[in-house]
């Protein structure tokens, strides 16, 4: 009698904190989701010992033909690949012409592109609804070329999640629904906006009123010659590709199952995993850092490594490394086979010997 009476008050303290786990099936996949078990080649990076950059208070970073762009919340600074040139600064916080409200946008997110043997760059100012052109080349040869307007629309707005420049006149806005409970990605281009078609099911998937829409956030990179974007979840672990056109798309995942947005936003946010920090993209594919590290800051600070995953743009797993710390953001300079990742812990840039993840990008 005993006996069966602790196994009932047993079952009875286990009841609650099992139908508390449990989710009611909210999964953001696009069409059935690819399970990535392992990754066919990993490797250690190699320090480069004479990189110099030594700029401090870092964002983002992004590399650009022969260029190095540091990304500070109150500026960019150019730089020569080697970090041993200072170009000079641009995109700048201010009330002036060319100038940036309240913080300029992060490097990596923003459309460089050539024209008339020119490099320009798109850069979002959300919240006076303008896309910035400027001119970087003129820039670099006369030092007094500023950004202009070259979008100007109501459809931006501050309280737009994500402004993602892709092309001439084209915008892909990641926009919060009125109840601040789900994202909708909808495609700007010629002063009318459409839904994505192959995230019409995804962008249905939203948190319960009062929630914490972060939930379902993530960091968004465009790529020209690829016409594709790639998603990076900040709290779930998948990465979802999606063609320029928004007609085509798919979800992949490192590991077994996806994880279910009506379980996760039952936790307390502080015990919350970040899951994706960054995604950088490239005409060879796209490497995407994974922290697994809980959303207190401490934690974050005090977790001694991170993941750098590095797929093709089919989703293919091509290459994986770990860092001795929480990284922050990457990119590749692939006519050096240099990888540049920011820690997070101090936010300074290392430079590393990217040769073997650069062969595997590419075969």
């Amino acid at each position: 009698m005993y006996k069966i009476l602790k196994i009932i008050v047993s079952a009875l303290f286990i009841m609650p904190i099992l139908i508390s786990c449990k989710g009611d099936g909210k999964f953001i996949s696009i069409g059935e989701p690819r399970f990535i078990s392992e990754f066919p080649n990993t490797g250690e990076l190699q320090k480069i010992d004479d990189f110099n950059c030594n700029e401090i208070g870092l964002r983002s970073i992004k590399v650009i033909d022969t260029l190095l762009f540091i990304d500070r919340a109150s500026s960019w600074t150019i730089y020569s690949l080697d970090g041993k040139r200072k170009y000079g600064e641009c995109m700048r916080i201010g009330r002036g012409s060319g100038e940036f409200s309240y913080y300029v946008p992060w490097v990596s997110s923003c459309h460089f592109f050539h024209e008339n043997d020119s490099l320009f760059v798109y850069a979002p100012e959300k919240y006076r609804g303008y896309i910035y052109e400027l001119n970087i080349s003129e820039l670099l040869e006369n030092g007094n070329s500023i950004p202009r307007i070259a979008i100007e629309t109501d459809r931006i707005q501050s309280t737009s999640w994500a402004i993602t420049p892709c092309g001439k006149g084209r915008i892909l806005i990641t926009q919060a629904d009125d109840y601040l409970t789900g994202l909708q990605r909808l495609m700007y281009e010629n002063d009318t906006v459409n839904q994505l078609s192959v995230t019409q099911d995804i962008d249905k998937v939203t948190v319960n009123p009062g929630g914490d829409v972060n939930l379902i956030s993530k960091v968004i990179r465009y790529n020209a010659a690829a016409d594709k974007f790639v998603e990076a979840m900040i709290y779930l672990n998948q990465i979802n590709i999606i063609s320029g056109d928004g007609t085509e798309g798919k979800t992949i995942c490192v590991g077994k199952r996806l994880d279910d947005v009506s379980k996760i936003e039952k936790e307390p946010r502080i015990s919350r995993k970040d899951t994706y920090i960054s995604v950088s993209a490239w005409d060879e594919g796209f490497g995407a850092i994974y922290s697994g590290a809980s959303d207190i800051n401490i934690q974050k600070l005090l977790s001694n490594k991170s993941q750098i995953q590095f797929f093709d743009w089919e989703g293919n797993p091509k290459y994986l490394v770990e860092v001795p710390y929480q990284a922050l953001e990457l990119d590749i300079d692939f006519a050096n086979n240099v990888l540049y990742v920011i820690c997070e812990n101090n936010d300074t840039m290392i430079a590393y010997d990217a040769t073997d993840i650069i062969r595997c990008l590419r075969s």
